[in-house]
């Protein structure tokens, strides 16, 4: 038990990273609708700036239709692409 724990430690300290948990459909729902405070099925304005500016600053590239709005089908896409995984965690 000993050494499982010194084992442990030492993977967190050499800051070895376990791998990413990736958004199920059903967390990116919950967070769609969290996001769509109008319900009118489009972020836009304040709504959309902070997962537009996710969605920028990840290294993915997504089909973007309408500048400055994000489409439900959009933000599923991007969020199961983990492009919102900092929003994720905090929700």
């Amino acid at each position: 038990m000993k050494k499982l724990v010194m084992a442990t430690a030492a993977v967190l300290g050499l800051g070895i990273s376990t791998p990413t948990y990736a958004a199920s459909e059903i967390d990116c729902m919950v967070m769609w609708n969290k996001a769509d405070a109008n319900n009118s099925g489009t972020l836009e304005g304040n709504e959309a700036t902070t997962y537009l500016d996710a969605i920028r600053k990840s290294d993915k590239k997504y089909d973007m239709k309408t500048l400055g709005q994000l489409s439900s089908s959009e933000f599923m896409a991007a969020c199961k692409d983990d492009a919102f995984k900092i929003w994720f965690y905090r929700t």
